[in-house]
């Protein structure tokens, strides 16, 4: 052991204690990994900034215990109205989502910083308030972080990793000089936390386009809203109430009278992303990674995504238990999610800001018809919820398949490795006891699997059994083997794992399991692998790459 390793002071340090900086700690507070979280603001901020929660986010939410307390602090919104030319020209809805979560969640982000805090807290570890990176050293063995305090205090701490989590200014960041590449709109934005008496609906995000500019109001509570709006002009100091009311007096087609602000400022939108998302042992998550138009509340969403991503990974790469294409794995995983990110926003911000009459005409037509295509909504509201995202081209997860079942599994059989594992209800254990899928995905280890399919024939099962127990004896301590067979059929004797049985075959269909098949779901809750029929040789490779 190097001198280095003997003088390691924590295993990981999280620079910023915003939303992806708390989740990061509190992931690892919960895996019992010895860290530490600093943020050089005396007191977390007290600005609504980042407003909504997306479906994929409240799963995550809900796999780690926490979702209920979110849902009864925010407001649910189901969907959202625009309107241009003195009508709706389009309702969107998310009742059609694959989740339980069929709603953007409207909770101002000081408030989801509280409850992050509180949850941090109930793992034993404290946000320390104000401490300051000043300089970043790493060798082979850890990081070294110069930290001062409010009272003008150096020390230094030496950590395993580190976890940059300070925003779009991020000194990790500036320190490691890794280039933030993209660039700043022309366009200027006016925001105000305020009260509107109107008729708009509470639960509703509404948007009003016009040849002068867009105006959205997402709501916050009872007739208060966030409203965002375009400028021309920027004038000294924050906008007033007079200055918000003329521009929706000349935008909205409906009286909406503004009083009461909390908060109101001008600000300008950028779009840029870090070149990479890891350099050693140095990480980067949130606005310190990719920062971008706040068009579809995606910011604060990717970046408690990126945090959850990194860190089971992390955990069991500190714990013994993985290899390093795990921890690999992260920066080309949340780099192409940042960068889908940054292109959906790009792409809705360039389309909203149209102030060309023609242009603007043709737009709303475009969106009026495309609301009414049942597909077109269906991939906005799983892009706009995060549920589409994926790890398809990731380097540790893969597929395998086999004869005429397998190859047209390969085409149209559900989802692929590296999507999100679908959610499944009315399924049973042996015991009785009703569970849904996302019952059984929760816990650090990885989940095997071993699907029946339709009316099963002796030999399917055996292989099914076979590979259980294969891959269970090779890695009992980090993979846990479900057989799930449809209706009641009762487990092949020979087998004394868990069985799950699939009363109403909905799991089945989740998965496109018209035969026997077998998928390893990872503790993000993102499929590793699948494998038409099960190949139990092929299924310990694909662990063999990333487990210990």
């Amino acid at each position: 052991m190097s001198d280095s390793q003997k003088a390691i002071d924590v295993r990981v340090l999280v620079v910023g204690a915003g939303p992806t900086g708390l989740m990061a700690a509190s992931e690892m507070a919960r895996r019992s990994i010895a860290c530490r979280v600093i943020d050089k603001l005396p007191q977390p901020s007290k600005l609504s900034k980042a407003l909504a929660l997306h479906a994929r986010t409240l799963e995550i939410f809900e796999s780690i215990g926490i979702v209920d307390r979110f849902v009864t602090a925010g407001v649910k919104a189901p969907g959202g109205s625009l309107y241009a030319d003195g009508k709706r020209i389009t309702h969107f809805l998310f009742d059609g989502l694959d989740s339980r979560y069929d709603y953007a969640l409207m909770l101002p982000q000081d408030e989801t910083e509280r409850l992050l805090d509180n949850h941090l807290e109930s793992l034993g570890l404290k946000a320390e308030r104000p401490v300051e990176l000043v300089s970043l050293v790493q060798d082979a063995d850890c990081v070294t972080a110069t930290l001062r305090t409010a009272d003008g205090r150096e020390e230094q701490c030496r950590a395993e990793y580190v976890i940059g989590c300070d925003g779009a200014h991020s000194t990790v960041r500036h320190v490691l000089n890794v280039p933030f590449e993209g660039k700043e709109y022309e366009e200027n934005f006016a925001l105000a936390d305020i009260t509107a008496d109107s008729s708009m609906p509470d639960d509703e995000i509404c948007g009003f386009a016009s040849e002068k500019g867009v105006i959205f109001f997402f709501p916050i509570t009872h007739g208060r809203y966030r409203m965002i709006a375009d400028v021309d002009e920027v004038r000294a100091g924050d906008p007033s109430v007079e200055d918000l009311q003329k521009i929706v007096d000349e935008q909205c087609h409906f009286p909406i009278r503004l009083h009461d602000p909390k908060w109101t400022a001008y600000f300008k939108i950028h779009r840029r992303q870090a070149v990479s998302y890891r350099i050693g042992r140095v990480f980067l998550a949130g606005d310190a990674a990719h920062i971008h138009s706040p068009f579809g509340g995606q910011g604060m969403n990717t970046g408690l995504q990126d945090a959850y991503n990194l860190a089971w990974k992390l955990a069991l790469t500190l714990k013994g238990a993985a290899k390093p294409a795990l921890l690999d794995s992260y920066a080309p995983e949340r780099h192409e999610v940042g960068r889908q990110v940054l292109r959906m926003t790009d792409t809705m911000t360039q389309v909203m800001e149209l102030r060309n009459p023609v242009a603007a005409a043709i737009r709303n037509r475009i969106i009026s018809a495309l609301s009414s295509s049942e597909i077109f909504e269906s991939v906005a509201r799983r892009e706009m919820s995060q549920l589409a995202v994926n790890y398809r081209q990731s380097p540790i997860v893969g597929e395998y398949n086999e004869g005429l079942y397998g190859a047209i599994a390969a085409v149209i059989g559900g989802p692929r490795a590296g999507d999100r594992a679908p959610d499944a209800a009315r399924l049973r254990s042996r015991d009785g006891k009703p569970l849904r899928l996302f019952d059984l995905l929760r816990g650090d280890t990885h989940k095997l699997l071993l699907i029946s399919g339709a009316q099963p024939s002796a030999d399917d099962m055996a292989r099914l059994v076979s590979a259980g127990k294969q891959v269970s004896a090779k890695f009992a301590a980090n993979v846990t083997a479900y057989l799930v067979t449809q209706g009641n059929t009762p487990a092949p004797v020979g087998w004394d794992g868990e069985t799950i049985f699939d009363n109403g075959e909905l799991l089945h269909r989740a998965f496109h399991a018209a035969g026997a098949c077998a998928y390893i779901i990872r503790p993000d809750g993102y499929i590793g692998y699948r494998s038409f029929p099960p190949d139990a040789p092929r299924l310990i490779e694909h662990l063999s790459q990333i487990l210990a």
